[in-house]
């Protein structure tokens, strides 16, 4: 069974005793559970919806959920997150607590609905998965396929009333990268950036593929790349003009602060990896990073010290508490730390 016919189930009210849901794609599963919540009578639901902590609950305590009977509802919703046991952990079971929670999978009330929920991998040689997978449905929230992920961008952008040719979808989704085999991208990534864009747009205006590579988070990378090396450069002029422009496409002032300080973060772990002895590629593996980043952190090494990427960040926090507390204006505060890190000597 696909994701598709789940949820639609689920909608047409034929629901199962048990789920488990898990997987990098959290927006899948916060959507299966926002769907499976709507069965439930709005007026009741304190009632009838228990969302417990997986890795806090005991046996007696879960137990106890479970049983407890709807109250004026056909149905009590139970949603278990990250229970540790199909995680491979047990800090509070027992092997026999493990043994017995499995075999009850069998018998739970036909008048409960008992949802697992990992934001992650499970062990999937418990029996409390195969129990599961036996009484109900084990589904792991993966990366969309291209035709569904197709399906889902279109829907998004005529959800936000722009006007978007399939040539454009295509074109947005191969910009992004989602469907690599190394991204961590997640569906809320692309949302995120397809409201970018929309906004950009405006209603009933068109997406082109200009607009894409403009406001692209690939494009934006490269300006804090482009921007960081101005400033060890000392070119003044030419990141000022990278900043505004970033500023006039939408980019806010925290995410470039955020950026930047994300990027020279990056300098010194692989600086400090480089004079250990680490190869580029070993760098990337451990780092988790592309060996693109890598290699741009590598070559911005020789531009900056330890001591100065300290000073900036300092001052990026120092920047962020003036901003927040209303004592400089936002693009103020990012052309200042610009200039003063552009001049000579500093």
């Amino acid at each position: 069974m696909n994701y598709k016919d789940i949820i639609n189930d689920i909608k047409n009210r034929n629901i199962k005793n048990t789920y488990l849901f898990y997987g990098k794609e959290y927006y899948l599963i916060e959507n299966a559970i926002k769907e499976i919540k709507l069965t439930l009578n709005d007026g009741m639901i304190d009632f009838n919806l228990d969302i417990i902590d997986g890795r806090e609950i005991t046996l007696d305590q879960l137990i106890s959920s479970i049983e407890t009977l709807p109250f004026m509802d056909d149905r009590k919703i139970v949603i278990l997150k990250d229970f540790e046991l199909l995680k491979g952990k047990k800090k509070n079971f027992s092997d026999e607590d493990e043994k017995y929670f499995a075999e009850y999978i069998d018998n739970i009330p036909q008048t409960t609905t008992l949802v697992f929920v990992v934001y992650g991998d499970i062990d999937k040689r418990k029996s409390l998965v195969k129990k599961i997978s036996e009484n109900g449905i084990v589904f792991n929230c993966d990366k969309l396929s291209d035709m569904d992920l197709f399906k889902w961008v279109k829907k998004r952008f005529d959800k936000n009333n722009v006007i978007i040719d399939n040539a454009q979808i295509m074109y947005f989704i191969n910009s992004e990268g989602y469907l690599d085999k190394s991204s961590e991208k997640t569906l809320s990534d692309l949302e995120n950036e397809i409201n970018k864009i929309s906004s950009f747009v405006g209603k009933e205006n068109k997406v082109t593929n200009d607009i894409i590579d403009q406001l692209s988070q690939k494009k934006v990378e490269n300006d804090i790349f482009k921007l960081i090396d101005y400033i060890g450069q000392k070119n003044s002029s030419d990141a000022m003009k990278i900043l505004n422009d970033m500023i006039y496409e939408g980019e806010s002032v925290f995410g470039i602060f955020s950026m930047i300080a994300r990027q020279f973060k990056v300098i010194m772990q692989v600086r400090q990896l480089q004079i250990q002895g680490h190869t580029s590629k070993s760098i990337a593996e451990r780092l988790k990073l592309h060996p693109f980043v890598v290699g741009k952190a590598l070559k911005q090494t020789k531009n900056f010290s330890d001591e100065v990427i300290v000073d900036i960040l300092n001052s990026i926090l120092e920047s962020d508490f003036k901003i927040k507390n209303g004592l400089v204006r936002d693009t103020l505060s990012i052309e200042m730390l610009i200039s003063k890190y552009c001049k000579k000597g500093s």
